[in-house]
């Protein structure tokens, strides 16, 4: 017994009468199952559904979009906690610019300046971290797609990616 999905098994689990009636929000849910069809069957099947990279196309720009949003999203949260670190650092420099300060009073507020730059790097890195995984799961999917695609009109997809040092 194969242990290949049937073409009927595919329409099932998509909950679909047949190819042709594949929506966007089903199209990654269909290319994540290609692999686990018989490469005729798969062939069949993306024969019946003509729009298959036309749509896989739309999918890959609508992600990207939101991936474009959130990474915006960041930026501007981002800038808004920074501005609000700067202005912490520009009251406390204020603060030690008096002359009449001694010295344990000088020290509390760079010791509160030191804690801002901290707080800041935090972020920064938080934020370089988000971004990494952004991207990450964008090149994910557009791997994903391509591969699948690739692998069932019968190209090589050995693909081999660098590993990244973090």
């Amino acid at each position: 017994m194969s242990n290949y999905l049937t073409e009927q098994q595919v329409l099932d689990q998509l909950n679909i009468p047949d190819f042709r009636h594949v929506t966007k929000d089903k199209v990654m849910t269909f290319a994540s199952m290609l692999h686990s069809m018989e490469p005729e069957v798969a062939k069949k099947t993306l024969e019946q559904f003509p729009e298959f990279a036309k749509m896989s196309f739309e999918v890959i720009h609508e992600y990207k979009s939101i991936l474009e949003k959130n990474l915006e999203d960041n930026s501007i949260s981002s800038k808004q906690c920074f501005d609000i670190y700067n202005t912490v650092l520009d009251t406390l420099k204020t603060c030690v610019e008096k002359i009449d300060l001694v010295f344990d009073e000088k020290k509390y507020y760079f010791e509160k300046m030191m804690e801002i730059a901290q707080m800041a790097e935090s972020k920064d890195t938080e934020n370089k971290k988000f971004n990494w995984k952004i991207v990450s799961a964008g090149a994910f999917v557009v791997i994903a797609v391509v591969g699948i695609g690739a692998s069932i009109l019968g190209s090589n997809t050995n693909i081999k990616l660098p590993r990244l040092k973090l």
